[in-house]
C-alpha cells in the first residue's frame, strides 16, 4: 500500500474543510463585525450574510451553509417560523439579547444548537460557539445556562 503524494512529493494530508456561515443579522455595523471576528480563524468562512429573513432563507437554501448564525431580531417573511426553516438546512446559533430565563429557554425549545447572549460572551466564544456546532456540540452563553437550569427546576404548567 502507498501512500498518496502531492505534485511536490510531499505526503498529501487532506485539507480540512471549511465551516461555512451564514450570518443573519439586522444591523450591518453588527454583522461586519460579527464578520470580523469570524475571519480571524481560516477554517470558518462566511459564505454570505444579510439582514432580512427571506433572503436569509433563500440563501439558506442555495449556499447550504453548515451554521447560521441568527439574530432574533431578523424580521422573518409573511410570520414563517425562521429558525425551523433554516434548521432544516444549518445548525442554527441563536443572537439574542433576551436575557430573562423563561424566554431563553422559550428559544431553546426551537431547533438551535446554540444560543449567545449579547453582553454575556466574548468575541472568541463566537468562534467557538462555530466550531463546537459544526462538529456536533451545542453551545451555550452562562446566561443560557442558567435558563436551562431555572427551565428543569421550574414545574412545567399543564
Amino acid at each position: 500500500m502507498t501512500s498518496k503524494r502531492s505534485d511536490q512529493g510531499h505526503p498529501f494530508v487532506p485539507a480540512t474543510p471549511a465551516i461555512s456561515v451564514l450570518l443573519a443579522h439586522p444591523r450591518p455595523t453588527e454583522r461586519a463585525a460579527i464578520r470580523a471576528v469570524l475571519d480571524t480563524d481560516d477554517r470558518v468562512r462566511v459564505v454570505a450574510g444579510t439582514g432580512d429573513g427571506g433572503e436569509a432563507l433563500a440563501l439558506a437554501r442555495q449556499l447550504r451553509p453548515t451554521v447560521t448564525l441568527l439574530d432574533d431580531r431578523v424580521p422573518a417573511p409573511d410570520s414563517t417560523d425562521l429558525v425551523d426553516c433554516l434548521a432544516r438546512r444549518s445548525l442554527v446559533i441563536a443572537m439574542t439579547d433576551v436575557t430573562e430565563h423563561h424566554a431563553i429557554a422559550a428559544k431553546l425549545c426551537a431547533p438551535v444548537r446554540g444560543c449567545l447572549v449579547y453582553g454575556h460572551f466574548e468575541p472568541a466564544d463566537l468562534l467557538g460557539a462555530v466550531r463546537a456546532v459544526a462538529n456536533g456540540l451545542a453551545w451555550l452563553s452562562p446566561v443560557a445556562v442558567a435558563a436551562v437550569i431555572w427551565s428543569l427546576r421550574v414545574p412545567a404548567v399543564s
